[in-house]
């Protein structure tokens, strides 16, 4: 009776979201942001099923600008191997993941790791000012850079630009996609009882309608030093125990009979993986030591959550990326067109 009574309450934000999103879509220049009552009505909706964004993302985004489907065709990837795209798709396609072959140059980890053993970042859920990581005595279980941060690296900007993970995005979403988040943080064996905070529990992203995430272990993640963990299949399909918004227990994914499909990705530094994160996902608290992770993210429209429009110095090739692939790098216009003033 409360499940029927939850759907009654959610059909209404449905629609709700259809207008809003469709009213987003609309406007000639994109909207600084999206309401809070649209924010929490699209979360809202899409309990009803894992695929709902990407539903209302078809019905109500129509990007008519020529340049929107344009990625940077001539500029080679240092992160994605050409020949595993189509691949990788499919396996997306099918478990809600793709772990690629290709391991990244160590020489270019080196220098994503060697800048972020410098940068200022903050520690999750404390009011302290910004300040190296303490990689020596963490105090906290996450430790977060901001997007202006991470972008002072070069590598960074190369990664968070890179046209085979827009292209791959495109083929799986089925529309024209943009580059519309980019994360970078340090895990650490400190505060597992922070596991909520540090989303190291179950649960689905929804900040967006519809949108596919790359992330790259930057240091060698084995199952003592946080991998992150998928329910294979779970993007296509979850019971209706788990579909609330919020965070799972390891013991309610066990008794939705879904524990056999409970994927830990270990692997090297160097590691890229699409992941589409609207299936159950959660990154596991390390034991033994930390894990440096970089993840940029592709949506459909930046209907949902609140943006960035990040001020950052951009390299040579960012801006040559930029001039490419416009529609897919806007939230990068200002920061580029500064740089030619």
């Amino acid at each position: 009776m409360n499940q029927v009574i939850e759907n009654a309450l959610r059909i209404p934000r449905l629609r709700n979201t259809l207008k809003a999103a469709k009213k987003f879509d609309a406007n000639q220049s994109v909207p600084a942001s999206t309401d809070p009552q649209s924010q929490y009505d699209m979360r809202s909706s899409m309990d009803f099923h894992p695929k709902v964004g990407k539903w209302i993302s078809r019905k109500t985004i129509s990007v008519q600008d020529s340049s929107a489907w344009q990625v940077a065709s001539q500029s080679p990837s240092r992160f994605v191997d050409p020949n595993e795209i189509d691949q990788a798709v499919a396996g997306i396609k099918r478990d809600g993941f793709y772990v690629f072959s290709h391991v990244v140059d160590p020489e270019i980890v080196s220098a994503i790791r060697g800048y972020a053993e410098q940068a200022p970042c903050f520690a999750r859920g404390t009011d302290t000012a910004p300040s190296v990581y303490p990689r020596s005595n963490p105090q906290v279980g996450r430790y977060d850079f901001d997007e202006e941060t991470a972008l002072g690296s070069p590598e960074v900007q190369e990664f968070v630009t890179d046209p085979h993970m827009a292209l791959i995005s495109q083929k799986y979403l089925g529309q024209a996609v943009l580059m519309d988040e980019v994360a970078f943080w340090w895990t650490t064996t400190k505060k597992a009882e922070d596991a909520n905070l540090n989303a190291q529990l179950f649960h689905q992203d929804r900040d967006r309608l519809s949108f596919l995430k790359f992330f790259i272990y930057l240091t060698d993640v084995a199952p003592d030093t946080g991998p992150h963990v998928y329910i294979r299949g779970s993007h296509e399909n979850i019971p209706w125990s788990l579909r609330g918004d919020g965070r799972k227990s390891d013991e309610a994914v066990k008794a939705a009979g879904l524990w056999s499909n409970v994927k830990e990705i270990t692997a090297p530094a160097g590691t890229l993986m699409a992941v589409d994160t609207i299936g159950l996902h959660k990154g596991k608290t390390p034991i033994s030591s930390d894990r440096l992770a970089l993840e940029n993210e592709y949506a459909t429209s930046l209907f949902g959550m609140d943006y960035e429009l990040p001020a950052f110095t951009p390299t040579e090739l960012t801006k040559q990326r930029y001039e490419a692939m416009p529609w897919v790098l806007q939230r990068y216009k200002k920061a580029v067109q500064s740089s030619k003033v």
